[in-house]
């Protein structure tokens, strides 16, 4: 679990967010450390819990909120042969020209070469004439 800010009107339990790196005034900004310190850019969060204390900032209409957040999991395709529950893999991702599935092949909030676990495996997908298999991942490290 990590400790972060979010905008007032963001923060509900639940939301995800995909952090693309620091605004301009955030680098001089006196929580950055807190608020953006502790995400890194291009991974996917999800808000836990949203905790009472608030904080002024000028690139959320005002206000900001503390929250704790998770990398939730996340579905994408891998090779049939690494689709085993409780493995652990490289992520390498998989070709598919397919635009309704490209979000499958290369989902935001996974980088290739990211050590995951496979959590749940959810359907068989074609793309390309090969077969994958659509799996739920978990980020580990």
């Amino acid at each position: 679990m990590v400790i972060t800010l979010v905008g007032e009107k963001l923060a509900k339990p639940g939301l995800e967010f995909i952090y693309y790196g620091p605004a301009e005034p955030c680098k001089s900004c006196k929580l950055a450390r807190v608020c953006v310190g502790n995400l890194e850019p291009g991974r996917r969060y999800r808000i836990l819990r949203v905790r009472n204390i608030e904080h002024s900032c000028p690139l959320h209409e005002g206000k900001v909120r503390v929250v704790e957040v998770v990398e939730p999991p996340i579905q994408v395709l891998v090779e049939p042969r690494a689709a085993i529950p409780g493995s652990m893999l490289t992520l390498k991702f998989v070709d598919c020209d397919d635009p309704k599935k490209a979000e499958l092949a290369r989902p935001e909030g996974l980088f290739e070469g990211d050590h995951v676990k496979v959590k749940e495996i959810l359907d068989d997908v074609e793309c390309n004439g090969r077969r994958y298999k659509l799996v739920t991942v978990t980020r580990e490290g």
